[in-house]
């Protein structure tokens, strides 16, 4: 299983994202937190559904995307965490010297945070086993036997559970504690 750190602990998330290439961050929301955002999201999800069952499709996994813009706690309590951005920023923060004719000018460039998605897993659909999004911004990951490499990540996904997350409702499913190894995924 990935290592478990409280939120406020920025250091190790980074330690054991940069060792597993996964951490288990706990403190991130309040119960209280995710039922609004399963809310906010539910009239979007269920027209999915009911758009599947017209045309006699499986319901399969159903997404909202767009959640920051349909949900102001997805928006303004968790995007705005200082911590989320102080370990997006350790990944994802790129350092350039442009070209130019001022000589010398570094320009630090924060990751953008612009996507988020709630997802329903229907009932009977098979679980996911733990992998890489890297395909959606058309990148590989270099595997590597070595430490992290900085600048190899162009992407983070932050998984919220609105629920109780195990293999029967489709979580996604961590076989092994090897199977966590950044250098395996």
């Amino acid at each position: 299983m990935a290592c478990s750190v409280p939120i406020t602990d920025v250091a190790k998330a980074i330690y054991c994202l940069e060792e597993d290439g996964g951490v288990i961050v706990t403190g991130f929301a309040t119960v209280e937190e995710v039922n609004t955002v399963n809310d906010d999201a539910a009239p979007y999800l269920e027209a999915v559904a009911n758009e599947r069952d017209l045309k006699g499709q499986s319901r399969g996994t159903l997404r909202c995307h767009r959640l920051f813009g349909r949900s102001e706690t997805a928006r303004e309590k968790w995007l705005q965490r200082r911590e989320v951005h102080q370990i997006l920023d350790h990944f994802l923060r790129t350092t350039s010297i442009p070209y130019n004719d001022q000589g010398g000018c570094v320009i630090q460039t924060d990751p953008i945070l612009s996507a988020a998605t709630t997802m329903q897993i229907s009932p009977g659909e098979q679980a996911q086993d733990l992998h890489r999004d890297d395909f959606i911004w058309q990148r590989t990951h270099i595997r590597s036997e070595g430490s992290f490499e900085p600048g190899s990540d162009v992407g983070m996904g932050i998984l919220v559970p609105g629920t109780r997350t195990i293999a029967a409702n489709g979580a996604t499913v961590v076989r092994s504690t090897s199977s966590c190894s950044r250098r395996k995924i």
